[in-house]
């Protein structure tokens, strides 16, 4: 077993923690160095957000793998995965036409998805229930401290080496972090079998029988709807509002990564206070406050203290969204249940990045910002209130 009810196996702790990290790390370069390398060749904010579109289109293919996921080994899956990103990243060794950057881009993000999922329904049928917040919380900060080291790392390769450079990295970490799955245990396979849910079972069926996943996946699409019409934005806020260079955007990203670590550390160290309905809440206020912050911004450093906002948002609600659903699903069914439910965020995100180019025709990109902050305010008090009364009928 990966766990015992007392203990965590830190091996497998270890080694899905460096899988995680490098992963990410290889994500985020990839990311910033692509966001930079697009703006600064045409200074348009729907190209960018063309980028960003390319990311969230595998929403609409990732919901058929829900059924694979539950019923092939995942570390194996999540493995393949990884060799199929560093494969495919050879493509843009040979051109870096903004046509061909979409399609690497979604097909990367089309198997990061994939990943994603399937490490959401291993970490069901790894560890028991009572851990599965504290496991989630170490993977996170691991996750976060890529952010914090990567986005500048990226933006000296952006600066001082050609767009290849990037590309070369990326591969090398996606192999490593296939190495690290294979590296680590799973159940017998005999429990694994048991993990393969009914046939004829979906995740659409166990979101609209179970109220309070339902619920939650509705106040995740709204959260990822205002990400969507935040994050093409970012590099022109710094450019053309800012007057800064675009190489800043990698640096705001790193000062995300420091805000994803302090988050990631506060939920560490109150863990057993802490519960994940408590968790959403603070990052959809975290949220508001970090738009409205960028808004007001008249210096990078104003920008600053909005970005490490954004990023105590990212761990809060991502992780209290996910940990809600895992505790809530049916964990024979984990896999099509998050596949459902990311199906939905991710158009959710997309539309919010196709939205926003049109916007900014009539609107200046502070008060989209402004905007952003009232959604995520009234959402906010929205849970609350749900909440409450789901407290009510307990």
């Amino acid at each position: 077993m990966l766990m015992t009810d007392k203990h965590f196996d830190q091996k497998n702790l270890i080694f899905l923690a460096m899988a995680k990290y490098l992963s990410g790390f290889a994500s985020y370069i990839y990311d910033v160095g692509i966001v930079i390398y697009l703006f600064s060749n045409t200074q348009s904010v729907g190209i960018v957000g063309g980028f960003f579109v390319s990311q969230l289109l595998p929403a609409i293919i990732i919901l058929f793998t829900g059924k694979v996921i539950d019923s092939h080994s995942k570390k194996k899956l999540m493995a393949m995965a990884n060799l199929l990103k560093g494969l495919i990243f050879v493509l843009l060794l040979f051109s870096q036409n903004i046509w061909v950057i979409y399609l690497v881009t979604f097909l990367m993000n089309l198997i990061l998805e994939f990943e994603g999922n399937t490490l959401s329904a291993f970490m069901v049928n790894a560890f028991s229930k009572e851990r599965l917040l504290k496991v989630s919380s170490v993977i996170n900060l691991l996750d976060s401290a890529s952010l914090l080291t990567a986005p500048a790392i990226a933006a000296f390769i952006a600066m001082s080496f050609p767009i290849q450079a990037n590309i070369i990295l990326d591969v090398l970490l996606f192999l490593l972090t296939a190495v690290c799955f294979l590296c680590m245990g799973t159940n017998s396979a005999s429990e694994e079998d048991e993990n393969k849910g009914p046939e004829n079972e979906n995740g659409w069926k166990d979101i609209i029988k179970n109220k309070n996943v339902l619920k939650t996946i509705i106040y995740w699409n709204i959260f990822m709807l205002c990400i969507g019409l935040a994050a093409p934005l970012e590099i022109s806020m710094i450019e053309d509002t800012l007057g800064m260079p675009s190489a800043y955007y990698g640096f705001g990203n790193t000062v995300e990564g420091i805000g994803m670590v302090l988050a990631s550390v506060f939920i560490l160290g109150i863990i057993r206070k802490l519960k994940p309905a408590y968790i959403i809440s603070i990052g959809l206020f975290s949220a508001a406050a970090s738009y409205l912050f960028i808004g007001i911004s008249q210096n990078i450093w104003m920008y600053f203290v909005g970005a490490c906002l954004v990023g105590i948002t990212a761990t809060f609600c991502p992780l209290g969204f996910k940990t809600e659903i895992q505790l809530k699903c049916n964990p024979a069914t984990v896999g099509r249940t998050f596949t459902a439910g990311r199906f939905t965020i991710l158009l959710s995100r997309a539309a919010g990045s196709l939205m926003v180019g049109k916007i900014l025709t009539f609107a200046d990109i502070r008060a989209v910002y402004y905007g952003i902050s009232s959604i995520l305010f009234v959402t906010a008090l929205w849970y609350i209130k749900f909440r409450k009364s789901v407290l009510k009928t307990q």
